[in-house]
């Protein structure tokens, strides 16, 4: 017979797994049947009310199983080896914060959609449309699989909306000059080399953070794309390396031979910096081989490079010149512009940047594509 943390005996068929829930089980004619929840009481009502209904037949009918319950089960059962362990736990966080107060105790067949849209408009007081969207993300795909279990008849989700927000303003992309001025400015900078990376590569923010010396090939002059960097708020651990943001971020990109010679001597830096620090130097553990740190070996946080920015920009406007509002994530945008300048073409700056379709390369940098027609089609002059 199973113990729970607490060494009580646990009734048979249950278990306490080690995230804290509790797990029940039973087999009827060869199929394994799984409940979980994090009330013990909850579970062995709703296991004895499933085995009553896969015994006799009944099954197949709108199931009296909570919310709660449903979406531990869903999660365990069918999302825990179908998404990144950084999805998975972004959304339990998400369940937490925004569904299982409303909906939690509540039985899965008896919400229905003006419920949900009740949440949904409730939420929009407080919080923007992308994380609205998760909430329904989460609640869509929990009822679509409760729909082919026959657990119930229909998904609610169906029926709701959410509030577009304003269409997003246009990328930020460097002219030249902004370009030569911000490196420039930023030479002083502890992230000056991560910059120049940005700006020969176009890697995402977290894929440049998240950079392993073993991901160098100096040898080859190429940088292996293997992960992102992730900062979970409520985890113990606040730093994971995620995988890439799809199929296609997983990729090599070959570095320009000045980027050989900055990370080269980036290293020579890093180690000289490693000895003289000691004991004070501390990364995280699993990070000691990061190619980018902050102070003392540790994780650069999104933010931080952010407020790096942000001084060399006001620098950059309190000696008089002109310069637009940039992010880290100009940086990309400005490496993918210089490309399609330069007349690189877009399958292989869609396969540099590691977006999963042309198309979508094609979408983001419409504003530069103009004056390239332009360009090739005075080529048909000749003709005339």
């Amino acid at each position: 017979m199973s113990t729970d943390s607490k060494e009580k005996k646990l009734p048979k068929g249950i278990r306490r797994r080690k995230s804290g829930l509790y797990e029940a089980r039973f087999t009827y004619k060869g199929e394994l049947y799984t409940l979980y929840n994090t009330n013990l009481k909850l579970l062995q009502s709703e296991i004895a009310e499933k085995r009553y209904e896969v015994e006799h037949g009944l099954y197949a009918k709108e199931s009296n199983v909570t919310v709660d319950s449903w979406f531990y089960t869903w999660m365990e059962e069918y999302k825990k080896n179908s998404v990144k362990y950084g999805t998975y736990k972004v959304y339990l966080d998400e369940y937490k914060s925004h569904i299982k107060e409303p909906f939690g105790r509540k039985h899965l067949k008896d919400i229905r959609g003006e419920h949900i849209q009740k949440l949904f408009n409730d939420m929009a007081r407080r919080y923007s449309s992308t994380t609205i969207n998760l909430v329904k993300v989460i609640l869509s795909g929990m009822y679509t699989q409760a729909v082919r279990n026959g657990m119930v008849l229909r998904n609610p989700v169906k029926n709701t909306s959410v509030k577009k927000e304003k269409k997003k303003k246009k990328i930020r992309v460097m002219s030249i000059e902004e370009q030569n001025l911000f490196m420039r400015y930023s030479k002083n900078s502890q992230f000056y080399d991560l910059y120049m990376v940005a700006l020969g590569t176009g890697m995402r923010n977290g894929e440049l953070r998240a950079l392993q010396w073993a991901d160098i090939d100096f040898d080859n002059k190429i940088i292996h794309v293997n992960g992102t960097l992730k900062y979970i708020a409520k985890a113990k651990v606040k730093y994971m390396i995620d995988e890439p943001k799809s199929e296609t971020s997983k990729r090599d990109i070959p570095m320009l031979d000045n980027l050989v010679t900055v990370l080269r001597e980036h290293r020579k830096r890093q180690l000289a910096t490693r000895m003289l620090l000691g004991d004070k130097w501390r990364p995280e553990p699993g990070f000691e081989n990061l190619v980018f740190t902050g102070s003392f070996g540790r994780c650069i946080s999104e933010n931080a490079l952010y407020q790096d920015m942000k001084k060399i920009i006001v620098q950059i406007r309190e000696d008089g010149h002109t310069f637009g509002e940039h992010t880290p994530h100009s940086l990309r945008h400005t490496f993918a512009t210089r490309g399609f300048e330069r007349g690189i073409p877009p399958k292989i700056m869609q396969e540099i940047l590691g977006h999963k379709s042309i198309t979508m390369t094609l979408d983001i940098y419409s504003h530069v594509l103009p004056d390239k027609k332009a360009e090739e089609i005075n080529k048909l002059a000749a003709m005339f």
